[in-house]
């Protein structure tokens, strides 16, 4: 019998160190890098318990089993020594690395929370500088910058134009940015975006069919003005083309919005007189940049027009198909649009 508990005390001895060895050697599950909290709001007292802990661990999938933390918290006696906190767990940790961090309170420096900033398809630089005011942001450097870009940021993207402001080019997109950012910073931002969306390969389309990027950024800013709708909108910039090829003035709405800075159903036979190089009903020809920022399906038709003889179009303003794109080949049918479509 004596040698039985003796046998079944060593049995307990082997496993023991066993288990203690694994504990030992164990390593975290996480592949990558893992953010950890210790002690958030929920918790009481503002500070986790032990069992919490490894209860947390085993939930996000830093380690199997709560109970190797458990053996591994009571060997060493870590009761009330593991401090509220955010941590930083690197990948394939052992206990002793992540309770050393637990212990030490080598908490990682809580982030600033981001600010977003949306700039929308078809705004301009003023509204965009609106946007950036509403989120605390330097609006006025942004405005200053955008109208006139130092020669670091021409530098470093090659798509820009000396004496040309970034009308058109800081691409319409939701980004995220720390409160301490710098006008440079977000402008830069959204250059790269307007980089990756109109990539090297669509620029060296545009030049393969004799255009220029500038072009078509602008021709694309006025096709966003005038539609809405995608399926609208190569048709529209197959018209604005035929007016181009035969030196006819391009007559659009969105122009005259752009000098008065606000949109209006319609303009007044003053509005249309206004001498501005940006007024299309007075000067032939694309005018001289671009008068907002277009998205990137604009900017396809812009590049690839379709092929149309429509020379006229305009939006409907009655109640059953507003806004619907009304198309003519002859002045006289675009007249008759108009009267029917309560313009």
């Amino acid at each position: 019998m004596l040698k039985f508990f003796a046998g079944i005390i060593l049995l307990c001895i082997i496993l023991v160190g066993a288990f203690d060895y694994y504990a030992r050697t164990y390593t975290t599950s996480n592949k990558t890098d893992k953010e950890f909290t210790i002690g958030g709001e929920q918790s009481q007292g503002g500070r986790d318990s032990l069992f919490d802990v490894g209860e947390n661990l085993e939930k996000e999938n830093i380690i199997d089993s709560k109970y190797i933390f458990y053996y591994y918290a009571w060997r060493n006696q870590l009761r009330g020594k593991i401090l509220a906190g955010n941590y930083n767990l690197a990948s394939k940790s052992s206990l002793a690395e992540i309770t050393r961090l637990f212990t030490k309170g080598e908490i990682i420096e809580e982030k600033p929370e981001e600010v977003s900033v949306t700039f929308r398809e078809g705004e301009t630089l003023d509204e965009y500088a609106l946007e950036i005011q509403a989120k605390g942001l330097p609006h006025q450097e942004f405005l200053e910058i955008a109208q006139n870009p130092p020669q670091e940021i021409l530098d470093q993207y090659s798509f820009l134009r000396k004496g040309q402001s970034l009308e058109g080019f800081l691409f319409p997109e939701t980004h995220f940015f720390l409160p301490e950012a710098t006008a440079t910073d977000i402008i830069k931002r959204y250059l790269d975006e307007f980089d990756k969306q109109v990539s090297q390969s669509m620029r060296d389309n545009i030049s393969a069919k004799g255009k220029n990027l500038y072009d078509v950024i602008t021709l694309a800013s006025i096709v966003e003005g005038e539609v809405t709708e995608g399926i609208d909108k190569g048709i529209v910039a197959g018209i604005f083309q035929n007016r181009l090829d035969i030196d006819m003035p391009l007559q659009t709405d969105a122009s005259i919005d752009y000098i008065k800075g606000e949109a209006e159903i319609k303009h007044t036979l003053e509005d249309l007189e206004i001498d501005s190089p940006y007024n299309t009903y007075l000067y032939p020809g694309l005018p001289p940049g671009p008068i907002n920022s277009p998205s990137l399906d604009s900017i396809i038709a812009a590049m690839d027009p379709s092929e149309t003889e429509f020379f006229f179009f305009l939006n409907s303003n009655k109640e059953e198909n507003r806004g619907e794109t009304i198309f003519a080949e002859t002045f006289e049918q675009h007249v008759q649009n108009k009267n029917n479509n309560g313009l």
